[in-house]
């Protein structure tokens, strides 16, 4: 299949227009090259990241085109090559001729329902939603009040995880809460919320300090919480793609907790 039908398809689904401004979404560019149209695509890797685990698979698999959450390149290419790691997978990138392609703030926009799907393997939701003017977190409402206990339980079968990090023992009811992936802490802040309950990945201190003060019930379920988008884009790919050959790698969690 020609990389061009592949682009074309996953532009239509997450317009890069729909990413943050300082998102670096689409190709991931290694040079001044023209990316090759015509390339042909047959065996795809999709992963959270593109790590030395990821790597590894694609020297075993002989992928040809690589599908991750977050963008390889985020920042300056030279600094980015400050990563000896990352300097030589672009080199081995670029001799390979083996495109990245991320999928990143356009996919929280356009591929919320399959985080709702997630979130409804545990909860009980009746409706969930972005809130009015803005898309940097989902407002959900379920069908009856549960315990802080039954919400942290659900909350690490959805998204596998065994620690949950929350700025309050005391108990409490809630039938609402707000959430959002990835290192979205800062949305309490810049969207001044208070005496509400806010889900996300991660968490600086001064998230932490604002929440304490603001009576915001701040629970971090860590990065990994993204992983279900490797699932989601399997499937969408393999609906579409009967030629495609998928791969993908859960890179896991990257750190352990002692």
């Amino acid at each position: 299949m020609k990389l061009a039908k592949l682009i074309k398809y996953l532009d239509k689904k997450f317009p890069n227009s729909k990413a943050y401004e300082w998102d670096n979404v689409g190709i991931q560019k290694f040079n001044k090259k023209v990316v090759n149209l015509d390339k042909e695509i047959s065996n795809i890797l999709i992963t959270m990241d593109l790590n030395k685990m990821s790597l590894d698979k694609i020297k075993n698999t002989k992928i040809d085109f690589i599908i991750t959450r977050h963008p390889f390149i985020f920042n300056d290419l030279n600094k980015e090559k400050e990563n000896p790691f990352k300097k030589e997978l672009i080199k081995f990138l670029t001799k390979e001729n083996i495109y990245v392609f991320s999928i990143h703030t356009n996919y929280d926009i356009c591929g919320y329902n399959a985080f709702i799907e997630e979130l409804s393997k545990q909860f009980n939701i009746k409706k969930a939603k972005f809130p009015l003017l803005h898309k940097e977190y989902l407002e959900v409402n379920l069908n009856k009040e549960i315990t802080n206990s039954e919400l942290i339980q659900n909350l690490k079968e959805v998204f596998n995880t065994k620690i949950i990090q929350i700025n309050t023992n005391d108990q409490f009811k809630t039938s609402k809460f707000f959430i959002n992936q990835g290192s979205g802490a800062s949305s309490i802040i810049s969207k001044q919320i208070k005496d509400s309950v806010f889900i996300t990945g991660e968490a600086k201190w001064s998230d932490w300090i604002y929440a304490n003060d603001n009576n915001v019930t701040l629970i971090v379920v860590g990065h990994y919480m993204e992983n279900y988008f490797i699932n989601d884009i399997e499937t969408r790919l393999s609906n579409n793609f009967k030629d495609l050959k998928i791969e993908k790698i859960d890179i896991k969690e990257q750190y352990y907790v002692k």
